[in-house]
């Protein structure tokens, strides 16, 4: 949504207009990485006292328009709040994000007139009509570019093999080879290929076996703290280090000490528990043969 010069029946308060004086609606953003998806914060500033008033008894609201054209996302967003977070997830929005804010009347109000209008209008009455622009926010356009890269196909950097030891019955991970190894016992990694291919169990299988992978390998780093340079000819390691990076977290000495390896885990698949637990809940019903 590109906002325009528009003229209106009533007074709005725009930044720039003539409707008002003394008063202002303006809106900050800031955005930050949370996993691969971005999350918005939207702070609105009004600083007209009726109109706070109106916000606070519910007549008139916050509201944040959020459109990116290349996805066709569109959304619109209601909220009485001055501080209003949102988490675009990554596959919703790509190229430009366009968000706009406004103050939209959430009732008719009659005869509406305000002492900070301008001189030309004081003492003029309104009736506006539920869901018309009382006041024009600031707007921002983002470009969001995709950071998904090796980990967004698990099979760049996983190599999922059978234990040929048929007294292993627990799962197990190496980290020598170009790939993190992780090693199956014989019937497990036998039904693990049956189901692999198959999308509505991606989110099962980067649950119960890619993540506990991660949080091993991210274990093993922070024990390898300032000999971390020791796996840097690993392919793994170079593809993990750039995926984390696109998540704002670094893999180094220090990086390393505090990080949360469960989380960034989950960060790195796209948090799969979720939909992993709803598909079995739902007893499979959207597996196809």
């Amino acid at each position: 949504m590109q906002l325009r010069n528009k003229y209106y029946p009533y007074p709005v308060l725009v930044e720039g207009g003539e409707y008002y004086s003394n008063s202002t609606f303006t809106t900050s953003l800031r955005q930050q990485m949370d996993g691969y998806n971005i999350r918005l914060s939207i702070k609105s500033e009004l600083t007209d006292k009726l109109l706070m008033e109106m916000v606070t008894l519910g007549d008139v609201v916050f509201v944040h328009h959020i459109e990116c054209p290349q996805t066709c996302y569109r959304r619109v967003y209601t909220t009485k709040d001055e501080l209003f977070e949102i988490v675009l997830r990554d596959n919703e929005v790509n190229g430009i994000v366009q968000i706009c804010s406004f103050l939209v009347a959430n009732r008719d109000i009659e005869k509406y007139t305000n002492d900070s209008f301008s001189a030309d209008y004081r003492g003029w009455k309104f009736n506006i009509d539920k869901g018309c622009i009382m006041a024009v926010g600031r707007q921002y356009n983002l470009r969001i570019n995709k950071i998904k890269d090796d980990l967004s196909d698990t099979s760049s950097i996983f190599s999922i093999v059978k234990d040929m030891d048929p007294t292993h019955t627990v799962m197990r991970v190496d980290l020598n080879n170009e790939k993190i190894t992780i090693v199956l016992p014989g019937k497990t990694h036998s039904q693990y290929d049956m189901i692999k291919d198959y999308l509505d169990t991606q989110s099962v299988v980067h649950s119960m076996i890619i993540i506990p992978a991660l949080v091993y390998t991210f274990s093993a780093l922070k024990e390898a703290g300032d000999q971390l340079y020791e796996y840097d000819n690993k392919r793994w390691f170079r593809a993990l280090k750039k995926a984390c990076k696109g998540i704002e977290v670094e893999i180094d000495p220090e990086g390393i000490k505090n990080l949360d390896a469960l989380v960034v885990s989950q960060q790195l698949l796209q948090s799969p528990l979720m939909n992993g637990v709803e598909y079995l809940a739902l007893g499979g019903n959207n597996y196809e043969d």
